[in-house]
């Protein structure tokens, strides 16, 4: 297998990486910030992350993929929204870029269960 399937691979991983590292920042900023209630503080985390966790790992995706270059009305089409390959959706669309989203989803759902196996089962064993 060469370096780039490796890479493109690895996106969904790097992807689950990154929302995990934003997850915690959030979370310790918001409470660090502090807000009037318990109740308060959990619906800013939860938005927070939400949004954070949404553009990272949906937007961000399509944009990079996508080649606004023909659209003039948004600003910056021209060049920097000209780097994707793909000006529409398309079966190859759904193989590349449609299957990395469906993967990182997929390696989404494990994520929390496997860090709850690690650190409550088999940590403690290792110990």
């Amino acid at each position: 297998m060469g370096w780039s399937k490796i890479l493109g691979q690895s996106v969904a991983f790097f992807i689950i990486g990154v929302n995990i590292i934003l997850k915690t920042s959030i979370i310790k900023l918001i409470q660090w910030i502090g807000e009037d209630t318990y109740s308060k503080q959990l619906t800013s985390i939860t938005n927070m992350v939400f949004i954070a966790q949404f553009f990272n790992t949906g937007i961000l995706l399509l944009i990079v993929n996508a080649n606004l270059s023909e659209h003039t009305a948004i600003p910056g089409s021209g060049s920097v929204f000209s780097v994707g390959m793909f000006y529409d959706y398309s079966p190859q669309w759904y193989v590349d870029v449609g299957f990395k989203i469906v993967q990182t989803q997929l390696i989404a759902i494990f994520v929390p269960y496997g860090t709850t196996i690690g650190v409550g089962i088999v940590v403690p064993k290792l110990k």
